[in-house]
């Protein structure tokens, strides 16, 4: 266990730029964003009225917060308690990019650079460092962006709720005082396991390419399929389209590549657009999610991506480091 955890310090502290900077730089940019709009609509509603879409309508902020009735204060207030995590998507999607090149360059790098002449030279097995590896990607990539996106969450909603009262709209009381608005952040780190296993089989289909490729391993994990996907769509119209292909789009490109972005197992969920609403937005779609773990699907990928894992820690064991 202690060589475990120096290893993922190791890959952490060799790819901060990634699992650290990026969600930085991205949080920075979307509270600029965010809060700067924020500020402005402030600024300009207790100056006057203000125009919204081009459509010349006047809008006084200060008199559009005094009419809101105690009805509306509260189904505002419940929306931002289950809410108010959604302005930090884009860090999930970021976060995405991040395990993907990762993965890909994770071994490659190491033999090119030839650093992995001296991590041989020291008592770590090959299946440790390819699984040290496999949990960054896999667990402790994650668990910095969410962090990061609750922590940006948390102050743009803070920042909302000063404005709002500014304004006379006192909502602090009705959002604190929610229940939602303390488990929608147990319910949020609670999706990290469905996403380990949802995507194992990416995760381990790009580790097994950086540790088989020679050159060019992006190449090799993106062109191959894609490339091969347009040749048979081509015989496929040739021959009068006696083939059906979306199968292989959906699971070897789209399933294959694109598993590391979180939420993307969302379209294979039956129930995923049940009406759903603010009360239990994120409950519901956590229950869905969960109910991957009852179909094929999502165990078969997980044994696919266990043995290109087993196939990249022998390819790292005997590939040719130079």
């Amino acid at each position: 266990m202690n060589t475990m955890k120096w290893l993922l310090k190791r890959e952490y502290w060799e790819h901060k730029g990634g699992f650290f900077w990026a969600p930085v730089v991205v949080s920075g940019l979307l509270a600029l964003l965010t809060i700067g709009s924020m500020l402005f609509a402030t600024v300009a509603g207790s100056q006057g009225s203000f125009h919204l879409d081009g459509n010349n309508a006047a809008i006084n902020l200060q008199q559009a917060l005094n009419d809101i009735s105690d009805p509306q204060k509260i189904d505002f207030a419940k929306g931002l308690a289950v809410g108010y995590p959604a302005v930090a998507m884009p860090l999930m999607f970021t976060l995405g990019f991040v395990v993907f090149f990762y993965c890909l360059g994770c071994l490659y790098d190491e033999r090119k650079d030839r650093s992995i002449l001296f991590w041989k030279s020291l008592p770590v097995s090959d299946r440790d460092t390819v699984v040290s590896k496999a949990l960054t990607a896999l667990v402790v990539g994650p668990i910095i962006a969410i962090a990061f996106a609750l922590a940006l969450s948390l102050v743009v909603l803070f920042t909302l709720m000063v404005l709002a009262a500014f304004h006379g709209l006192n909502l602090f009381g009705l959002v604190l005082g929610d229940a939602n608005f303390y488990l929608v952040i147990a319910q949020i780190v609670s999706f990290i396991p469905v996403y380990v296993l949802w995507a194992l089989p990416t995760v381990g289909y790009l580790m097994f390419v950086s540790s088989w490729a020679k050159t060019k391993p992006f190449l090799w994990a993106v062109g191959v399929p894609v490339v091969g996907g347009v040749i048979l769509t081509w015989v496929n119209a040739l021959a009068g389209s006696p083939f059906v292909l979306e199968s292989y789009w959906k699971i070897i490109v789209a399933r294959g590549l694109g598993s590391v972005f979180p939420g993307s197992w969302l379209g294979h969920v039956a129930e995923y657009n049940a009406d759903i609403n603010p009360d239990n937005a994120v409950s519901v779609l956590l229950a869905n999610t969960y109910s991957l773990l009852g179909t094929s699907d999502l165990w078969i990928g997980v044994v696919v991506g266990l043995a290109f894992l087993a196939g990249a820690i022998r390819m790292r064991r005997y590939r040719d480091e130079g």
